[in-house]
């Protein structure tokens, strides 16, 4: 009975959130449509694990049973679709700019005479790098392929001048690689990209709403009636205001990781229960960095605004895309400013290396010591929340 009259005002507190939950669909759409819109969008976007049928081109000025053979093979492949063949390099050029096709292969006239006489003809391809991942693809794709042709051509060569077969493909290639790509053996780009991107959308999610919930307090000047009902303490106030989004953010959390290892079965090689210690952790470090933003910038507004870049850039500097070692100096000291940046080194290690979780410990701590961020601006906050220094119109 002492404990529920000690801690009267942060029940208070946590009813009156969540009533405003239930009576604001602004809510409702933060905590449960864009998380769970988000997931399906992503989740179905590439089903097969890597685009396929990008479009591309052929200018065949040749015509021959070679140059029409290899139109064949290209079109046969799952990540290339040939859009058409045109007559000359304008046309091409004029599709590749306006995006109808990502690139296109000029085969040069007396191809196949070039390749009977023993000459080495040159093809040419053109491919849209401003569409980097489309481009990368189809020029990876197209090469493999041509040295697929070129060394089924050198070995009916070989086998017509009387060459034993297996000889030959020792002589086409003479180094054969076994690839075992590690972390993603299918790869699937969607585990790459979905893998951070959706924790990476959640984390800004939780900053903005968090942002939110204290600025639009000290918009509609409603702040000393919240903390009034928080016993005039901000940390109950704090308390009984997060809790309800906790709540929601982390069984969204969970559910990401149950929907990409479980259901999906995403390479998950190490232990489930620490992934979703880091995304526990990571949600609560990232209310603990709203909470910091809005007590700087005690202006909604302001506020979001500055989330919005934090939450951005957390993209960027978590290392998923481009990695940090190859960053200028100054930005690798920037990344530690990121909780998303230790939830992605903890994944690489906990998920796809399999590696105990004493290897992160530190990147645990550090995510935990996030945490401490609101202790910073608690007299800040708690002034803007009496004062309610807020700009009028």
């Amino acid at each position: 009975m002492m404990l529920v009259k000690r801690n009267k005002g942060l029940l208070s507190v946590f009813i009156r959130e969540c009533s405003r939950i239930a009576t604001h669909p602004v809510y409702f759409i933060m905590l449960i449509v864009i998380p769970i819109g988000t997931s399906l969008f992503f989740l179905t976007l590439m089903p097969d694990g890597l685009p396929e049928a990008l479009p591309i081109g052929i200018i065949d000025h040749d015509n021959s049973s070679i140059s029409r053979n290899m139109r064949r093979q290209i079109d046969a492949t799952a990540q290339n679709k040939v859009y058409g063949t045109y007559v000359n390099f304008s046309e091409a050029r004029a599709d590749l700019q306006e995006g109808e096709i990502y690139g296109f292969v000029e085969i040069p006239l007396d191809f196949e005479k070039n390749i009977l006489i023993g000459n080495q003809p040159k093809i040419w391809f053109y491919y849209n790098q401003a569409f980097f991942i489309p481009g990368s693809l189809t020029l990876k794709n197209l090469s493999k392929m041509l040295a697929t042709i070129s060394g089924g051509i050198n070995l009916q060569f070989s086998t017509a001048h009387g060459a034993n077969k297996d000889v030959s493909l020792a002589q086409i290639q003479a180094v054969v690689a076994d690839v075992h790509p590690i972390g993603n053996p299918y790869i699937n780009y969607s585990v790459y990209l979905t893998n951070i991107i959706m924790p990476g959308i959640l984390e800004l999610i939780v900053i903005l709403t968090s942002v939110y919930v204290i600025g639009i307090e000290l918009k509609h000047k409603t702040s000393r009636k919240w903390l009034a009902i928080g016993d005039n303490s901000l940390f109950k106030a704090l308390l009984g205001k997060f809790l309800p989004y906790t709540i929601v953010f982390v069984i969204m959390g969970l559910f990401y990781n149950v929907l990409l290892f479980k259901y999906m079965h995403y390479p998950q090689n190490g232990s489930f229960f620490w992934m979703c210690l880091d995304t526990v952790l990571m949600i609560l470090a990232s209310q603990s960095v709203g909470i910091l933003m809005i007590g700087i910038f005690p202006v909604l507004r302001d506020g979001l605004s500055f989330a919005s870049l934090y939450g951005m850039l957390a993209f960027s500097f978590s290392g998923f895309s481009f990695p940090i070692e190859g960053m200028p100096y100054f930005v690798q000291g920037l990344s530690t400013l990121f909780p998303l940046r230790y939830y992605y080194k903890i994944y690489q290690n906990v998920a796809l290396n399999g590696v105990s979780w004493q290897y992160n410990a530190t990147d645990y701590l550090v995510l935990f010591l996030f945490l401490m961020l609101p202790f910073l601006i608690l007299t800040r906050l708690k002034n803007a929340l009496i004062f309610q220094y807020y700009p009028k119109k």
